[in-house]
């Protein structure tokens, strides 16, 4: 625990779910691959290993005090596990190498997860387990799922799979009811290994899609996926990058009740559906973490915190999305001490 804290971040997460009184806001950016260096791991021997996976973010938490520790390599696992072929660079994310469904025909070769030997997913159950074994009774250890949406373009390919939303709306109904069983399949697995899993759905963003295209194809895949969550008592966490203002108000309609936001004003986002969940963000990655510098971060993490700490719902301080790899590591600790500092509550700049 941080000298000036009074509370775990476990003891800070649970507080605020409850509605109770917490010491200050959390404080978290997003680190996912970004955890292989506190090993000095290359990023595939970390996202290939569990037990380079847990020990990484096991290291990277007691070096940082961060208040989530994600669990995660890419959006794509899922599809992986289910067919799709990736791509393991040795020192950056997994790629989709070949999308599963080749044909339309592929289909009928299209099964759920079993997440006890598909894939990479027991790479993520070891890496979850360790974790929890070892820091879960300080923080909760959050598994990252690539939501239905975001799965079926990976096994289709991401611009085909756009472009059925026009064309073969019923292929994409299809492929969604099965990756949405495979995403609630993959949550069971998590809960059950002590991890509080959360959905992202980077390819449903408003950069990609209409908010018509998200009510048909994306929102009720989603209200299965946090209902299934909330049947474990867990809350549902929802991600997406990118412009989000036109799907802003179906995020907030899909269940989850926490939105992590990027690209949008957290003003403009707090006036749109503040007073339904609770918002986290939104440090850009690239200007602020990557090549910003202690100064820069400052300034925005004091920006965010002024416009977003009273949200009604509540407010989580954390980058739009994934730190980046190469981020300095000076970069980290300003943003998490200045966050420490200006999270204080009742939130003030003295």
């Amino acid at each position: 625990m941080n000298a000036a804290d009074e509370m775990t971040p476990k003891e800070r997460m649970l507080a605020m779910l409850q509605g109770k009184d917490t010491d200050r806001l959390l404080v978290s950016p997003l680190i996912l691959n970004f955890a292989s260096r506190s090993l000095n791991l290359p990023v595939r021997s970390f996202c290939t290993d569990g037990k380079n996976m847990g020990d990484a973010n096991i290291a990277c938490f007691k070096k940082y005090r961060h208040d989530i520790v994600y669990i995660f390599s890419t959006t794509s696992t899922v599809a992986e596990a289910m067919g799709t072929r990736m791509y393991f660079p040795e020192d950056d994310a997994p790629q989709v190498e070949t999308p599963f469904l080749q044909s339309r025909e592929d289909i009928t070769k299209l099964k759920p997860v079993n997440p006890e030997k598909d894939g990479r997913i027991p790479v993520y159950l070891e890496a979850i387990k360790r974790c929890v074994d070892a820091i879960g009774d300080e923080v909760f250890i959050v598994p990252v799922i690539g939501a239905p949406f975001t799965t079926s373009a990976a096994l289709r390919g991401t611009e085909t799979f756009i472009k059925e939303l026009y064309t073969d709306p019923e292929l994409v109904h299809a492929v969604m009811k099965v990756t949405t069983q495979s995403v609630k399949n993959l949550v069971d697995a998590y809960v059950k290994a002590g991890g509080v899993p959360v959905a992202v759905e980077p390819v449903a963003t408003g950069s990609m899609i209409s908010e018509n295209h998200f009510r048909a194809f994306v929102l009720p895949y989603l209200k299965e996926v946090y209902a299934h969550i909330h049947s474990h008592k867990l809350p549902g966490v929802l991600h997406i990058c990118g412009k989000i203002k036109r799907v802003i108000a179906c995020m907030a309609e899909s269940g989850a009740d926490i939105l992590s936001v990027d690209a949008i004003d957290l003003e403009e986002a707090k006036e749109l559906v503040g007073d339904k969940v609770c918002l986290m963000g939104n440090i850009s990655p690239a200007d602020g973490m990557l090549s910003g510098n202690p100064e820069t971060i400052t300034t925005m993490v004091k920006d965010c915190i002024t416009k977003a700490a009273d949200n009604p719902k509540g407010f989580i301080l954390a980058t739009g999305c994934e730190v980046p790899i190469k981020t300095p590591h000076e970069n980290i600790i300003a943003f998490l001490e200045a966050g420490r500092k200006f999270a204080r509550l009742p939130v003030g700049f003295n």
